[in-house]
């Protein structure tokens, strides 16, 4: 019998595969494995997002691969740019990966740059250029992390995949102006190659720039907690001051405050939920969150936490959660 991570990781592949396949190939077939599927999705470049500290060495990275699960391709020229300024060139390794080393300038400023497959390496379909932002900061920059799903989107991912999705009220309003005194960063656990129609997206609705840093598909099935975890910690030994934190998951806000943000739980149960072990579970993981959590049901009300000091104190929304449970014990019972 398969581990039950390969078949969740099967499943996850063969749903994206389709939720894909009308731009970029014919659907598979029932019977067709995630895999198999997968490799018919053409070559796309890829490049990551970086915060940075101005004036510091950086490595731009853009890697270059096929299928759902970026099998790499060896050997190929990648071209970056600044603008119309050639930057250099590398090429990708046996994971498909080109790095090359930049100076950054010492000016704190946001950097967009380019990814090119070089044009004597293009295949038959040329592959897309990959947009690459840099925001380089003084040690001493602020920071503000939020994530994504459930948070600035009303939806998960495969909402953003069928073009289905749309922000959360007030996010784009609110983070403009946390943006005005602080460097907005995008944390989500969305796999890398979602990462244009992510930045496309949150452009389009009107959302601050900023670097959005994604996960891979081998750290996808590590949890969102403990990616997350990983991601602020390195992020805080060149930047200290994450200063707030913003996030749908319980697992988020505790690696908020264990990492010194101000943690902000944006919380919007189903109220019309008649399972009241679903309010109960939920409950117990927001009594289980520090006190420094402050836990909220809108934008409005994380603009009121941010920019008015008020409180959205945890145990607040863990009695409402209470309450619905034994509401609908006593209805079950009448």
């Amino acid at each position: 019998m398969k581990p039950l991570r390969t078949i969740v990781r099967g499943a996850f592949c063969a749903a994206l595969v389709l939720a894909l396949a009308g731009a970029t190939g014919p659907r598979a077939g029932a019977g067709e494995s995630a895999d198999q599927a997968g490799q018919k999705l053409l070559p796309a470049l890829r490049a990551s997002d970086l915060l940075v500290e101005a004036g510091q060495e950086a490595a731009l990275e853009a890697s270059l691969g096929t299928g759902l699960r970026k099998e790499g391709l060896e050997g190929k020229r990648i071209q970056f740019f600044l603008g119309e300024q050639a930057i250099g060139e590398a090429r990708t390794d046996g994971a498909g990966t080109a790095s090359l080393k930049w100076k950054v300038p010492a000016k704190p400023a946001d950097y967009r740059l380019r990814a090119r497959l070089h044009p004597d390496d293009q295949p038959k379909e040329a592959v897309a250029d990959a947009d690459l932002f840099v925001a380089a900061r003084d040690k001493s920059a602020t920071l503000v992390v939020v994530d994504l799903d459930r948070t600035v989107v009303q939806s998960g991912f495969f909402s953003v995949l069928v073009g289905a999705a749309k922000p959360m009220p007030g996010a784009a309003v609110v983070l403009g102006r946390l943006a005005k005194d602080n460097t907005i960063v995008y944390l989500t656990h969305r796999p890398d190659f979602l990462a244009p129609t992510s930045k496309h997206w949150l452009a389009e609705n009107g959302f601050p720039p900023g670097p959005l840093l994604t996960s891979t598909m081998s750290t996808l099935l590590g949890g969102s907690g403990a990616y997350k975890a990983a991601r602020l910690a390195a992020i805080k030994k060149t930047f200290p001051n994450v200063v707030i934190g913003i996030g749908d998951k319980t697992s988020d806000a505790k690696v908020y405050a264990d990492c010194g943000a101000r943690p902000i739980l944006l919380c919007q149960p189903d109220w019309a939920e008649h399972d009241p072990e679903k309010f109960e579970k939920l409950a117990d993981e927001i009594a289980a969150l520090p006190d420094s959590v402050q836990v909220v049901t809108n934008w409005q009300e994380v603009a009121a936490a941010c920019f008015e000091k008020a409180a959205f104190p945890r145990q607040s929304m863990e009695k409402r959660l209470r309450d619905a449970a034994k509401d609908l014990r006593r209805k079950g019972e009448d």
